[in-house]
């Protein structure tokens, strides 16, 4: 009988739709020997959204699973990401990268999701890559919408100097809204249309329904056959 249900279990893994992590970089090449540090790289304690074509996405509905961020522009001599607590959600978005609103609020999805909340303090040089992994993935399918990541910065000090992460401000790829100097500014944030990160998002692919429905129907055909071997 064991034996039996390790073959299922087997079976159902080896039958399973595979889903294999991918990289997507917006906005690359970056600006040379530029950089910017809201918010992941300074004392930035106030509200940040960074928005993204639809697009930039040459995919289908996928689930994201990470940010990337990337310092190899213009090194600070920091030495550790700021301490504090970052709180990350994603929703689709109807603001565009050319009609963002400085009223966060307004810009925000009717999907928002928190896919991260805690600290990104750890050790740093020059060219390194701050990845964040999320807690909770986020679906996003590029056919409903743009993409909109907004960041909360609470209580963020820079015990190790401000890092500058690469950004592009040539392609149109993106557009954000900030509140200057990192201070609190309620809905009055700053927009700057064309300019942001340099952004890797780690993803996989969403599996289709018809692929789901076969897996499924291939599962219960398999525990009918293992089923009649019994008796």
């Amino acid at each position: 009988m064991k034996k039996i249900f390790l073959c299922l279990a087997l079976a159902c893994l080896a039958a399973a739709p595979a889903m294999a992590n991918s990289l997507i970089t917006i906005g690359n090449p970056p600006d040379q020997g530029s950089g910017n540090s809201f918010p992941f790289g300074f004392a930035y304690n106030a509200e940040y959204q960074q928005v993204y074509g639809s697009s930039d996405f040459n995919t289908g509905p996928i689930q994201i699973m990470s940010l990337e961020l990337f310092n190899t522009q213009y090194n600070s001599g920091a030495t550790q990401t700021p301490a504090g607590t970052y709180t990350i959600n994603l929703s689709t978005t109807t603001a565009g990268v050319n009609n963002i609103s400085g009223n966060f609020s307004q810009n925000e999805g009717l999907d928002e999701t928190q896919v991260f909340s805690g600290s990104i303090n750890q050790a740093w040089q020059f060219g390194n890559t701050l990845h964040i992994s999320f807690s909770q993935p986020f679906n996003y399918d590029p056919s409903k919408g743009n993409l909109l990541i907004d960041v909360v910065g609470t209580g963020i000090t820079t015990p190790g100097g401000s890092i500058f992460y690469d950004v592009n401000s040539t392609g149109g790829y993106f557009s954000r809204v900030y509140c200057s100097g990192g201070v609190a500014c309620g809905n009055n944030g700053t927009v700057q249309t064309g300019y942001g990160w340099v952004t890797g998002l780690d993803y996989t692919g969403v599996p289709e329904p018809g692929t789901l429905v076969m897996f499924g129907t291939g599962l219960v055909g398999l525990v009918g056959a293992i089923r009649r071997r019994i008796v």
